[in-house]
């Protein structure tokens, strides 16, 4: 493989990475909107269209080690390399969280209207932020940005906390609505887990950027010299 097919292959599966995270933010957006609006059809539309997101990541999958196996990149292209397979594999979950949460809007349709939390919206539009800010920090090796998505991480977990104690609440004093207290309670926790694999990414960048492990305790953890 010559060095232009190398990097045309790279540029390749940023553009897929991009596309990839385009289609898991748009199915974040209509889980939010099933759930919010009791919309059955939007819900199936999330959960059906999950197969592309899938499609997507087999494909930069199995660029990423072809590119490892016959070309021996070294360097930043390895560590980007690296990166993009942990990265790709974060986004494709965050893609599972949102079709969670258009499964727990086919459930909540089946019972009485109710008005969906306003944490809930809020938890949305965070996690969604944080996705779309941590690909960035990863796309354009922004640093920067990649410690505001990790900062960030913390006010969501907070979030998920304080909704748990006032669900369990209010689930003790309205006895007739347990199922749909569960059913919030789950679809906030979705929405925590995106926050986190949003930060997986952002800690990605550091890796891409400075060789730097920085998982399980924040930018300040463990730190090993370029690759």
């Amino acid at each position: 493989m010559s060095v232009t097919q190398f990097h045309r292959q790279m540029q390749q599966i940023k553009e897929d990475l991009v596309k990839m995270a385009g289609l898991v933010e748009e199915a974040l957006l209509w889980s939010i909107e099933a759930l919010s609006k009791r919309d059955s059809q939007l819900a199936q539309r999330v959960i059906s269209g999950d197969r592309r997101i899938d499609l997507l990541e087999n494909a930069i999958d199995r660029s990423c080690l072809t590119l490892l196996a016959t070309y021996q990149p070294v360097a930043v292209d390895l560590r980007f390399l690296a990166s993009a397979l942990k990265a790709c594999s974060a986004v494709e979950r965050m893609g599972d969280q949102a079709v969670n949460i258009a499964q727990r809007a086919l459930v909540l349709c089946e019972l009485h209207p109710s008005t969906v939390p306003g944490t809930i919206r809020t938890m949305a539009e965070i996690a969604r932020e944080m996705g779309s800010q941590a690909l960035d920090s990863f796309m354009r090796e922004d640093l920067d940005l990649a410690r505001k998505v990790i900062v960030r991480d913390d006010d969501l977990d907070t979030m998920y906390r304080v909704f748990l104690e006032e669900m369990i609440q209010w689930m003790t004093d309205e006895h007739r609505l347990i199922r749909r207290g569960v059913e919030y309670i789950l679809a906030s926790r979705h929405l925590e887990r995106i926050g986190d694999e949003a930060t997986n990414i952002a800690e990605e960048a550091f890796f891409l950027v400075e060789g730097r492990i920085v998982r399980h305790g924040g930018e300040d953890d463990v730190a090993v010299g370029p690759l």
